[in-house]
């Protein structure tokens, strides 16, 4: 007689109970994922540290005493002999 309609309710209910469900299940899932994220937010803050570091102290070289080095003909600037490209103006060098 009285026949009700839960066809869309029962599925967002049932949607609903199946993602409880998972969360409940594999937290531990959400849990591993939200560390791999924090820490390769971390890794990528100390690596690019590490590189503007490098950076800096090859812009700062100063050569030690009876060390051979070139120089920068664009911005003189001392550079290891090594190096292909200044690292202040950063211009190839020849």
């Amino acid at each position: 007689m009285y026949r009700i309609e839960l066809s869309g309710c029962l599925t967002s209910i049932l949607i609903f109970l199946l993602i409880l469900f998972l969360v409940k299940e594999l937290w531990w899932v959400f849990v591993g994922i939200a560390i791999i994220l924090i820490v390769a937010y971390y890794a990528q803050m100390i690596y690019k540290l590490i590189a503007d570091k490098k950076e800096e102290a090859d812009k700062n070289y100063t050569p030690q005493m009876g060390e051979v080095y070139k120089v920068c003909p664009y911005c003189n600037t001392k550079v290891k002999v090594t190096a292909t490209a200044c690292p202040k103006c950063k211009r190839e060098l020849n």
